[in-house]
């Protein structure tokens, strides 16, 4: 693994590190889970009624691949709802983001020297990105706007948007940390293959 370069997302930086490989093996799949169904009612002396549940389904595409770096080191990743497009005999580089005072970090993105692409792994950037703290301040106002949207519907409509403002104020600063960091990854797409580009023995 080779650190690249640091990015900083407000006042966190985040050191971003690499490993380059050969795709050995690749796969991908889908799962279905499904939820719902039945029904639920009351009848009773010939009357009442009888409601049916609706049926949903949510389909998860799984990617796995596994490279081989060109010391032998091999490494596995698997992420979901991605659908990366990958082959065996592909020259990939898997990248971390390692925030400063961890010892580890996530993987965040896979970058195919043969295609070009870049692939945000959005869970992972999330990680990276955003401390601790974060996550219970965006619970904390994502139940506020469900309050805020009952009193708009009850009684104060000017309350309820203001009860709603830390909400929509919280997902734009999610977004805006989001877009700085891989916007900031994406101009290392250039360094990562010329530092790290496929050995003559294998087909670029």
């Amino acid at each position: 693994m080779t650190q690249i370069s640091t990015v900083n997302v407000g006042s966190r930086q985040i050191a971003i590190h690499s490993m380059s490989g050969e795709v050995m093996d690749s796969k991908k799949w889908t799962t279905t889970e499904i939820s719902g169904g039945g029904g639920e009612g009351v009848i009773s002396h010939g009357a009442g009624y009888i409601k049916q549940n609706k049926i949903e389904s949510k389909t998860t595409t799984h990617d796995q691949i596994i490279i081989r770096t060109a010391d032998g080191e091999e490494e596995s990743l698997k992420v979901e709802d991605m659908n990366l497009v990958v082959r065996q005999g592909h020259w990939v580089s898997l990248i971390w983001a390692i925030p400063s005072g961890w010892k580890e970090g996530p993987f965040v993105a896979v970058f195919n020297h043969n295609t070009g692409s870049l692939d945000f792994i959005g869970s992972a950037v999330n990680k990276a990105c955003f401390p601790m703290i974060s996550s219970v301040f965006g619970v904390a106002a994502f139940f506020l706007a469900l309050i805020g949207a009952f009193v708009c519907f009850l009684s104060s409509v000017v309350l309820g948007v203001l009860m709603m403002v830390p909400c929509a104020a919280y997902f734009f600063w999610l977004s805006k940390r989001r877009g700085a960091f891989t916007e900031q990854v994406s101009a290392l797409r250039d360094q990562i293959k010329a530092s790290q580009a496929a050995p003559k023995s294998v087909s670029a």
